[in-house]
């Protein structure tokens, strides 16, 4: 009876952990007699059983002792055991362990020995799953494999599928998927993988896997080593994998030319012993050969190039090389096959096979395969749920190995508005391309055809790459959009500066009739200040738009940060340390000194506020250095054109700009200060000195860290600092020559004053006027033009704004050539200096005064030019 208990409570534990786990294996059973507990309820059961038949036992043997009790005791005593065998017949004995059901024996050693006990006598990895891939039993040497490749799977976590196994490998997605879809059909299959390594030690192997049915709709798997075994070469690296002793050569290497590995046919043929160490490319062959097996470093694609290869003694052997990358950065390896000239392939010959990341396939498409953009094929009944069956490799490399088979076409995809846009978008790329942005950690922009087949059903898609096509389309349109700034910012500038230049003239007229004493010449001083201070501000909006007057000169970077960093000492916080680094061999800019300064104090305040948020101060740091533009390239910054530079960076470890602000920061009056704090003209201004300079703003920047702006200006070689030199000789002489500032403003001479706008054409002449001289006003170029022409006596000088309605400045000089006679000519205008001379047809010497100007300016500059021409006509009568 003890022994049917103990059936009992097994069977009922063996069912009961069906119930909850029906894909567990059986574990068997660790119980011991010491360790089972009481059951007090079958004991009280029995024990009262027992007393009754001793009652029983009794009454029957003494009936005279008991009397009509004992007959009523024993009619009672047999209803009572009909009852309770009825009961128990009717199963509630077993329900409570009493008796063991019809086959509890069978189930509870079943339930102490383990499921598929058979697949333990098998040699190789087993693994039984539901046709679904679910895993039920596996023997020991699965165990072990799962182990060897997947370290982080727990140790009593059960058995892990076959696809979870080799998951991380992009290769074997394709085979492994198969193998499942024969499993789910309950048909058989046989696939030999591609190698791959096992262990920390990184063994070779390769597999050859098998699926077959079983009843009740279980699939056996079973996994056989063909490759790589320790024990058979004695080797633990890629030797012995059949390329140590293959009839070609084989080398593989890293981005900085380090050869890691050569095997015996090349190591024969260059005649380099087997210990060799820290050879590289370069060793091996000269320099045009390797940049042409690194020529497809970025594309992942095999490239074919003929070589020549040196030997230790000295002979250059021709060679055919096919060379495959892998990886990125400083992770990439390189994997190159060394053929012989005589047994290289034909041209049209493809060598998928040995540089395929999956093994090669009987049917394979070489157009298919080896296409320079993605291509997969799907299947299913609509293009939002069809899955990937086969992915060439140009897709598995700018997926980075997501695409592949057995996965949805739309999880390649970002779904940011939405799994129904992007399914309606899925929908629009049949028959025509749609731009959609690949999922993962890097934007990459592609545009993505899906073709049907005959039933409607999708059949291929292509995947092209356009990220540098969409990069260079958001450059050039971010460029459009700061040239309209630009421009924008330069007509209101010039229109500001007509405004200023009434306001200034004006104030300086009403201030000599209110002077120092007169209860207005305060009112009249602050609105003078104020108009400088708008001057300022319209000059900062012209550098941005370049419409600058640049005074450039050839600058010694060097000398020029360390006279200049002790008036940047004193702009910055005594909580800013500023450090200072040289660089050697700095070139010579030429650039206009007072815009650089203004450049640099402008990030170097930025920079100090940035620092200063966090209320902890920090460390302002500026180099100098000597760079190319390939060294801008490789920061990402590919808009700088080709050449030499010199760099000025401007960092700080302040709480550095995310994106969005980054976008926006040359924008004008954009800032992220607080209301009333700066202008939002700083990188502004930075950014249009730099481009009317001839060079670039470069900032990079991380929230958290800091910002760095990189500001790359064309260097001077030699010919052109000495050109310079001389250029700026002759300007210093030219100044010599001319007259020495007065303060004497009075003369004569007659002035032709050329100005749209009236205000100020009225005012400056009132103020010529008032110094003695003779002016005629002009409203526009053709008014000036019909005075010229009606006039008999030449004028002394012309002073013609550049821009006006209809003929402009420049036109009016040469059209009115033949009446000026020796008139100098001042141009005035709101807008940068132009070459104007250029502009005209005759060799005559211009003067620029910009606007705004003031009296004094103005009556200084009239003052000069008429000295000017009064020398040279002394020199001529001379």
């Amino acid at each position: 009876m003890t022994e049917s208990l103990n059936l009992t409570e097994a069977a009922t534990k063996a069912k009961t952990t069906a119930e909850r786990d029906p894909t567990a294996v059986e574990v068997p059973a660790q119980n011991s007699p010491s360790g089972r507990e009481l059951d007090w309820l079958q004991l009280g059961f029995w024990g009262l059983i027992l007393l009754a038949v001793a009652a029983a036992s009794v009454a029957i043997a003494w009936p005279g002792a008991g009397g009509t009790t004992a007959v009523v005791t024993l009619i009672a005593m047999a209803a009572g055991g009909l009852v309770a065998l009825l009961w128990l017949a009717r199963g509630a004995g077993q329900r409570i362990g009493l008796f063991p059901e019809r086959g509890a024996a069978a189930a509870a050693i079943a339930a102490q020995s383990p499921r598929h006990g058979w697949i333990e006598a098998l040699d190789e990895a087993v693994l039984v799953t539901e046709r679904s891939g679910a895993p039920l039993a596996a023997n020991t040497a699965y165990g072990e494999l799962t182990g060897q490749i997947l370290f982080s799977h727990p140790a009593g976590a059960g058995p892990a599928s076959v696809d979870r196994l080799f998951s991380s490998s992009p290769g074997l997605g394709a085979p492994v998927y198969r193998l499942s879809k024969a499993a789910k059909a309950g048909t058989s299959r046989r696939e030999i993988l591609p190698p791959i390594t096992l262990g920390a030690e990184s063994w070779p192997a390769q597999f050859e896997i098998s699926v077959s049915p079983l009843p009740r709709g279980k699939v056996l798997w079973r996994l056989r080593r063909i490759a790589g075994s320790e024990e058979a070469t004695g080797a633990a690296d890629v030797k012995s994998l059949y390329v140590e002793d293959a009839p070609m050569g084989f080398f593989a290497a890293k981005p900085d030319g380090t050869i890691t590995y050569a095997n015996g046919w090349l190591r024969e043929l260059l005649g380099l012993p087997d210990s060799a160490k820290n050879i590289r490319i370069d060793d091996v062959m000269r320099p045009e050969f390797v940049k042409l097996l690194r020529r497809d470093r970025k594309s992942g694609a095999p490239g074919r190039a003929d070589i020549m290869l040196r030997g230790n003694d000295g002979i250059e052997i021709p060679v055919h090389a096919i060379t495959t990358w892998v990886g990125k950065g400083v992770e990439a390896h390189g994997r190159t096959i060394i053929i012989s000239n005589a047994a290289a392939p034909a041209a049209d010959d493809r060598m998928t096979a040995l540089s395929a990341s999956r093994p090669p396939r009987p049917d394979g498409d070489p157009m298919f395969d080896d296409a320079p953009f993605g291509a997969l094929r799907l299947e299913g009944q609509s293009v939002e749920g069809a899955i990937i069956t086969d992915a060439n490799r140009s897709l598995m490399a700018i997926t980075e190995g997501h695409a592949a088979p057995g996965g949805r076409f739309a999880d390649l995809f970002n779904a940011e508005d939405g799994t129904d846009e992007l399914a309606k978008s899925l929908l629009d790329a049949i028959d025509k391309p749609v731009a959609l942005v690949l999922a993962g950690d890097e934007t990459r922009h592609v545009n993505v055809f899906v073709t049907l087949d005959a039933q409607g059903r999708p059949s291929v898609a292509y995947v092209i790459d356009i990220t540098e096509q969409k990069q260079l389309e958001l450059r050039l349109a971010q460029g459009e959009k700061m040239q309209a700034i630009g421009q924008l910012a330069g007509g209101v500038a010039h229109d500001f500066n007509n405004v200023l230049q009434g306001i200034m003239l004006n104030t300086e007229k009403l201030m000599t009739r209110h002077p120092l004493g007169d209860p207005s010449f305060e009112h009249l001083k602050s609105i003078r200040e104020f108009s400088v201070r708008a001057k300022d501000l319209v000059r900062m909006l012209l550098a941005y738009a370049r419409q600058q007057t640049f005074k450039s000169e050839v600058l010694n970077v060097t000398d020029f940060m360390s006279e200049f960093s002790i008036l940047l000492r004193q702009i910055l916080d005594e909580r800013v340390e500023l450090d200072l680094k040289h660089g050697r061999d700095i070139p010579r800019i030429k650039v206009d000194k007072n815009q650089l300064e203004t450049v640099i104090i402008n990030l170097a305040t930025n920079a100090r506020d940035a620092m200063l948020s966090s209320g902890n101060g920090g460390k302002l740091t500026i180099r100098t250095s000597a760079v190319t533009a390939a060294d801008a390239h490789a920061k990402g910054f590919g808009y700088v054109e080709n050449g030499e530079y010199t760099l000025i960076e401007v960092e700080d470890n302040g709480h550095g700009m995310t994106k969005a602000v980054m976008d926006k920061i040359f924008q004008p009056f954009f800032t992220t200060k607080p209301a009333g704090v700066g202008t939002g003209l700083g990188l502004a201004t930075v950014y249009g000195i730099i481009k009317q300079s001839g060079g670039y703003v470069c900032p990079i920047s991380e929230v958290g860290k800091g910002t760095t702006f990189q500001l790359y200006l064309p260097a001077l070689d030699a010919a052109a600092v000495a050109d310079a030199e001389a250029e700026r000789e002759e300007a210093e002489a030219a100044a010599l020559a001319a007259a020495p500032r007065t303060t004497d403003y009075s003369g004569r001479g007659r002035i032709l004053l050329v100005e749209d706008e009236d205000g100020v054409r009225g005012i400056a002449a009132s103020l010529l006027e008032s110094s003695g001289y003779d002016v005629e006003q002009a409203a526009d170029g053709e008014e000036a033009l019909e005075i010229l022409e009606e006039e008999g006596e030449p004028f002394d000088l012309v002073i013609s704004d550049v821009v006006m309605p209809g003929m402009d400045g420049p036109a009016l000089i040469r059209e009115a050539k033949e009446y000026l006679g020796d008139a100098r000519i001042i141009f005035i205008s709101g807008y940068a200096e132009r070459d104007i001379a250029k502009q005209l047809d005759e060799d005559r010497e211009v003067s620029f005064l910009p606007k705004p100007f003031t009296v004094r300016d103005l009556a200084d500059r009239v003052k000069r030019e008429l000295s000017l021409k009064k020398q040279m006509e002394n020199d001529r009568a001379a």
